[in-house]
């Protein structure tokens, strides 16, 4: 009895760090996968795949201006290297407007799944590796601004690539 008594002790000290944790630990509402598609020997679309929880809502990249409260557009941010330029602007699959309450105005939004992309160009024949950060709020009654998480591609140039601007 006292063998049973003392592992219950021994597992509620481990467990009660653990269960903690996990109640302290943030739910994200959204999960990001990155993908990239080679178009030619020098350029690569850089792909980001989220997909939100039922009900959930991520704001466009396309700033809200003029709001009576501050509304957190997605934002993509890259490292610039010397390596490599990006090629035009980050776009988005088709956001939905929606009308906001809480800002009174008509906001961008996606629901359920959301693509980003970038492309690049790579000046270099080496690996490059492409950095930077990502940062995007979700709601649904509540709002909830994650904090920013880091990216990472490893791209393989080619000669061609080489000095190409």
């Amino acid at each position: 009895m006292l063998k049973k008594i003392f592992i219950a002790i021994i597992l509620s000290l481990f467990a009660s760090p653990l269960l903690k944790a996990q109640l302290n630990k943030p739910q994200l509402h959204a999960i990001w996968k990155q993908s990239t598609k080679k178009i030619n020997d020098c350029e690569y679309d850089l792909i980001f795949n989220v997909t939100l929880d039922k009900d959930w809502h991520t704001f466009s990249i396309v700033p809200v201006k003029g709001a009576e409260m501050e509304v957190f557009s997605t934002q993509v941010i890259f490292k610039p290297g010397k390596d490599y330029s990006l090629v035009g602007t980050l776009t988005e699959s088709k956001p939905k407007p929606e009308w906001d309450e809480t800002i009174n105005k008509t906001v961008m939004v996606h629901y359920n799944k959301v693509v980003f992309t970038q492309r690049v160009k790579l000046q270099s024949p080496k690996t490059i590796k492409i950095t930077g950060t990502y940062e995007y709020q979700v709601c649904k009654n509540v709002c909830d601004k994650p904090p920013h998480e880091d990216f990472v591609f490893d791209l393989q140039g080619t000669n061609a690539c080489s000095n190409k601007k």
